[in-house]
């Protein structure tokens, strides 16, 4: 059953919920046990990359990033020197996913390795990390001893959200103002989040340490730095420029300190855009390509495996277990990942991806979406027959942009 700490079966029942309403719910439930019944094996047999023991983790989030947007992955609008270097020294994952595409729910499915249905976070406001219940990356990585220090740039991920659990230091200092664009978009500059968390990364280095570096560029509302802004006609690729900056200040940062070449560093985004792809400008409302494919480069010890490029569709769930089992750390059986240098990969219908949005339903009334890429078959994304839709002026969701799609029953 789908679990959800805002609404649930029940409470539609003795509200009034609509049948329509509780059949979307029935539908995101069935995908969800399709999904659950089909990825738990997916770890067996694989021979796993092992890292020294104490090498430091460093996992960077550009938010609201498309991977389409990048030089790395093709794209030619804009320039991005630290990503492009990063690339050459790590592993580079074409097709890499999220499972919702808005930032605390697709961040708790990061560090927790479970997927929404799971973990329960299925919007940015209104739902709380429950650690208890769902352990986080951080708490497996202090026990194994590590010291665990984050700065985050965005609102959605102050540590009254529960997801700050198990950090030593978490730099969250972002002001709560009244501002045009929402609560949702509260941010402070990248660069100013670097500053902060400079003397924790200085204080540490001479000791196992995992950083979990999270920047809200290129974000809305796109006002890139007057240097980016003047190079690019795009004010989103201007962001992802000033973003580019902020990672190679941190790449040089670890650099000076002598632990970029023996670091594990994870880079990523937590979601996409629309750009206007679909009628959707920004991201949360529709499950398409542009706002669920995501960047993911993985950069190993000592250059192994630099250079190197992957394929095969991975999700944000398999880094959890990526990062512990490089450690030599059990891998809690909960979670439904894939370690993702474990050698030979499984079968894309053993490792399906799974993907949600409640926010038109939870903002609009609208449907829920769910969204299955268990290739073969196809992918399915579904919502009920007859059930709430957008306004009849939005573009339809046709599915059209992911290779492959049909339209579930």
């Amino acid at each position: 059953m789908v679990s959800s700490r805002c609404i649930s079966i029940g409470s539609f029942a003795k509200t009034g919920g609509s049948a329509l309403q509780l059949t979307a719910i029935r539908t995101i439930a069935a995908l969800t046990a399709i999904v659950l019944s089909s990825i738990g094996c997916s770890r067996a047999g694989g021979a796993e990359l092992r890292v020294p023991d104490g090498t430091p983790i460093v996992l960077i989030s550009v938010d609201t990033l498309r991977s389409d947007r990048l030089p790395a992955y093709g794209y030619g609008g804009v320039k991005t020197p630290a990503i492009d270097r990063l690339r050459r020294d790590g592993i580079l994952f074409e097709r890499a996913y999220t499972h919702i595409p808005l930032t605390l729910p697709a961040h708790t499915s990061l560090l927790t390795g479970l997927l929404p249905p799971t973990h329960g976070v299925r919007d940015n406001l209104g739902y709380r990390v429950d650690p208890a219940t769902t352990p986080l990356l951080q708490q497996t990585l202090k026990e194994a001893g590590y010291a665990t220090g984050a700065g985050v740039s965005a609102l959605v991920l102050q540590r009254s959200t529960g997801i700050a659990t198990g950090f030593d230091f978490f730099q969250d200092d972002i002001e709560f103002k009244t501002t045009d664009v929402g609560i949702q978009s509260l941010q402070r500059p990248g660069a100013e989040t670097l500053n902060v968390v400079r003397p924790w990364l200085r204080s540490v280095t001479d000791r196992p340490f995992f950083l979990f570096f999270h920047i809200f560029e290129p974000h809305s509302p796109y006002e890139p730095p007057p240097e980016h802004a003047s190079r690019y006609p795009s004010p989103y690729d201007g962001e992802v420029a000033a973003a580019d900056e902020v990672v190679g200040n941190l790449l040089d940062e670890l650099r000076s300190l002598g632990v970029y070449e023996k670091a594990m560093i994870v880079f990523l985004s937590d979601h996409g855009e629309g750009l206007g792809d679909h009628g959707e400008d920004a991201h949360g409302l529709f499950l398409y390509r542009s706002t669920l494919q995501v960047p993911l480069i993985i950069k190993l010890p000592r250059g192994q495996r630099a250079g190197q490029t992957a394929d095969y569709p991975v999700q944000l769930i398999d880094v959890y277990p990526t990062l512990v089992s490089a450690l030599g750390l059990p891998i809690r059986e909960d979670l439904r990942g894939t370690p993702l240098l474990a050698q030979p990969r499984p079968e894309p219908r053993d490792n399906p991806i799974y993907a949600e949005t409640f926010f038109p339903r939870l903002h609009f009334g609208w449907s829920d979406l769910a969204a299955l890429d268990r290739r073969p078959p196809p992918l399915h994304r579904r919502a009920p027959a007859g059930a709430l839709r957008p306004p009849a002026g939005s573009r339809r969701n046709d599915q059209s942009d992911w290779p492959g799609a049909r339209t579930g029953d």
